[in-house]
């Protein structure tokens, strides 16, 4: 099942590592912006660059910022932001690059960053870079590479491919279907699930209980729980937990650890 998800979350398309190469030949400013308020739905595809998404109170648009970067003229007039309106979904999305051979010396990114109404729910695709989720209601993150922030959203379902996750502050439940990358959450008011490959896992003050049906590799650390803890499926690296309210299922190899740290 993970590796089905991560699938999914890597078919998302992005441009080839040579993108990050901060040098920018040619470039240019983008921007657009759409009527829209909290009640309706953001769909974002983002593909290569970096992205910042910001809710704001009593915003009563989208307003998307975009700074292009492309080895080449060809490239760089691809790089568009385009929208479109489908009842209360305002779709927002990077055009895709149409370059059949990318070359070693290629590269192109669009870095955007975005306002929308506070606690708008949104569905982002991104491709490769970091991201940056600020004060929105319920999202679904399809994250490819690159480090991912989230902070003060209603809920979330995240599904990365590689690099750090870290979240910060959640009013409901978070799920978290992962690749490779640390993994840091804190403040959770409901409940948390991670299915992780590797990457140390560190969770802390959760108001519901924590389940992790499936870990790779790297330590799993949990502190202050209110609801319980399961870990189903642990392959390397060891279990700490302390402040678990409820229940607490770990293989047995870990068991010890409750009268130690509990």
């Amino acid at each position: 099942m993970l590796t089905a998800v991560l699938a999914a979350a890597l078919s998302v398309p992005a441009q080839p590592v040579q993108v990050w190469q901060r040098e920018c030949r040619y470039e240019a400013d983008r921007s657009a912006t759409v009527r829209a308020t909290s009640s309706e739905q953001l769909r974002l595809i983002a593909r290569a660059g970096s992205l910042r998404i910001q809710g704001r109170e009593g915003l009563a648009e989208i307003r998307v910022k975009g700074h292009a970067c492309a080895s080449s003229r060809e490239l760089l007039d691809q790089l568009q932001i385009e929208t479109e309106r489908s009842g209360s979904t305002v779709r927002v999305e990077v055009a895709e690059i149409d370059n059949d051979e990318w070359r070693n010396n290629q590269y192109a990114r669009l870095d955007l960053e975005i306002e929308v109404p506070a606690r708008m729910a949104a569905d982002i695709a991104d491709g490769s870079g970091e991201s940056t989720i600020i004060g929105l209601g319920d999202i679904v993150v399809t994250d490819g590479s690159g480090s991912l922030h989230i902070a003060d959203v209603s809920a979330a379902r995240v599904r990365d491919g590689s690099g750090e996750i870290e979240i910060d502050g959640v009013a409901g439940d978070l799920h978290i279907v992962d690749g490779s990358g640390g993994i840091r959450v804190g403040r959770v008011e409901g409940s948390v699930t991670i299915e992780d490959g590797s990457g140390g896992i560190d969770i802390a003050d959760v108001g519901g209980s924590i389940d992790v049906p499936a870990d790779g590799s790297g330590g799993i650390d949990v502190r202050g729980v209110r609801g319980d803890l399961s870990v189903a499926r642990k392959g390397s690296g060891s279990i700490g937990y302390r402040d678990v309210q409820g229940r607490v299922d770990v293989p047995d190899r870990d068991r010890n650890r409750r009268r130690r740290q509990g």
